[in-house]
């Protein structure tokens, strides 16, 4: 009963191993690749560094032409008869602020008043009169040289090397989630083949062990063992099973693909050693970093802060400059009149602030923020020293191992070659066969978890310098257009 049953195992085993690992392969950057094309937070991304990117047009348009305009009727009393009146009038204006900080406008008015009674019979009643005027606003203390608007650009730009480094971080923290999901499943498809194997010789031991019983030159007890190895061995390999549906589906979904998607994960060709020096990988790791990009903009946005909130902690003093022309003109008792008259003005304007302790609050507050920017800076040069050195020394070592265990692998090829000879000539036991066979395919299964360990590494090291990014295009991140 116990052989029927160890039979039926075996039999079960060989139903599920053969549903296992029918699909496509599939090599990490076709994986990422696919990831990439439907991740939904790298589109969201992308809208964030568009949004951003409308901050420069909104910081353009305060140079722009404003145009202003109004219009209305009334009826009042005169203030020195106290006579009815009735008035009608009509302004507009144009103005701009100039990239200097000054500012030039242009203004035109009519007005028609109709009074009850006349003051003096020279005073036109009805009475209509025009202005034209050109102003010219010069600012000597606050707003010189239109510190908003300048630094306000630089803000603007620095939004977008946020947003946009922002979108690169997200995009690195995608590839290693999907690093760590792919080599994990590459490693865990390995130990299944290599279960599939032992699960293979176990079963020849269990019927040589068997035959042998029947020759009577072997013991219950020697069956019972090869039994219980078999039965371990489908175990393991039932429990990667569970282990890999669940890794294939974690990168299914990353994929957008159905569910339970067979594929197998495959390395990609021989990679080659790193020839570049460290000074070169760490000089691409820090032109490639999202953090150091961000905290630079950073330090460029506090600098805009501080000479803005300098500049309105300095007093007002502007200068105003006028040029225009009047006229008056209707029906006296005398006769009609008809004036004109140029006009023109200059004007100082004054301001200032007693209690500036909001505008000296605001620039230490910028200036901490500036500090900040600048001390996770030099955090992040610090690490990527230390990540670069360790990866790429990493490397060099697992190099190393994967040489020690070709070599090992060659050498357990030969004792095989050896045992199967002697086996052929009688000259061995198929136990000893079977156990030369498992050292065989151990070495082997050695030799491709090195090899998964060191692509990892290789991997990583391309994320960390962004010569990842030269051969997966990161198709997610492309920005849409706004919604109108």
């Amino acid at each position: 009963m116990k052989g029927i049953s160890c039979l039926s195992a075996v039999f079960a085993f060989l139903l599920t191993a053969g549903s296992v690992g029918a699909g496509e392969s599939l090599t990490f950057r076709q994986v990422l690749q696919r990831v990439l094309d439907t991740d939904l937070s790298l589109q969201v991304a992308a809208m964030k560094v568009q949004r951003a990117r409308q901050e420069n047009p909104r910081v353009e348009s305060r140079l722009g032409w404003v145009l202003e305009g109004q219009a209305g009727v009334a009826r009042d009393t005169s203030p020195l008869l106290g006579t009815p009146t009735d008035r009608t009038d009509a302004s507009a204006s144009l103005d701009r602020k100039l990239v200097s900080g000054g500012s030039v406008g242009l203004g035109a008015g009519y007005t028609r008043e109709d009074s009850g009674a006349t003051f003096s019979p020279a005073i036109p009643n009805p009475a209509d009169s025009t202005s034209v005027d050109l102003n010219y606003r010069l600012p000597l203390g606050q707003g010189k040289g239109n510190p908003d608007y300048h630094q306000g650009l630089t803000s603007a730009a620095a939004g977008v090397e946020i947003a946009e480094a922002d979108r690169e971080a997200q995009r690195d923290q995608l590839a290693r989630k999907t690093a760590d999901l792919f080599y994990a499943a590459a490693l865990t498809w390995a130990q299944l083949e290599n279960a599939k194997r032992a699960i293979a010789r176990a079963e020849r031991l269990k019927r040589y062990i068997r035959r042998n019983i029947a020759l009577g030159i072997a013991e219950k007890k020697d069956r019972l063992q090869a039994e219980a190895q078999l039965r371990t061995q489908i175990a393991e390999y039932r429990r990667l099973q569970v282990a890999w549906e669940r890794q294939r589906t974690e990168l299914n979904r990353l994929m957008n693909r159905p569910w339970d998607a067979e594929f197998v994960p495959a390395l990609a060709d021989p990679l080659a050693p790193v020839t570049e020096d460290i000074r070169k990988l760490l000089q691409e790791a820090e032109a490639n970093n999202p953090d150091l990009r961000r905290n630079r903009a950073r330090v460029s946005r506090a600098e805009a802060a501080i000479a803005r909130a300098r500049d309105a902690a300095r007093n007002k003093m502007d200068v105003v400059l006028s040029v225009g022309n009047k006229t008056l003109s209707g029906n006296t008792l005398l006769g009609s009149v008809n004036r004109s008259e140029r006009v023109g003005g200059v004007r100082l304007e004054y301001r200032y602030p007693l209690d500036k302790r909001g505008f000296d609050a605001e620039i230490n507050q910028a200036l901490l923020d500036r500090s900040i920017a600048l001390r996770e800076i030099s955090l992040v040069q610090s690490d990527l020293r230390y990540n670069v050195s360790s990866l790429l020394a990493e490397i060099n070592a697992a190099r190393r191992a994967l040489e020690g265990y070709r070599l090992s692998l060659e050498s357990e090829k030969l004792k095989l070659m050896e045992a199967e000879e002697r086996h052929r000539t009688g000259r061995t036991e198929t136990d000893k066969l079977i156990q030369s066979e498992s050292d065989f395919y151990l070495a082997e299964f050695l030799l491709e978890q090195q090899k998964i360990d060191l692509a990892r590494k290789h991997t990583d090291l391309d994320i960390l310098r962004g010569s990842l990014w030269r051969t997966v295009v990161p198709s997610g991140t492309r920005e849409e257009g706004v919604v109108q």
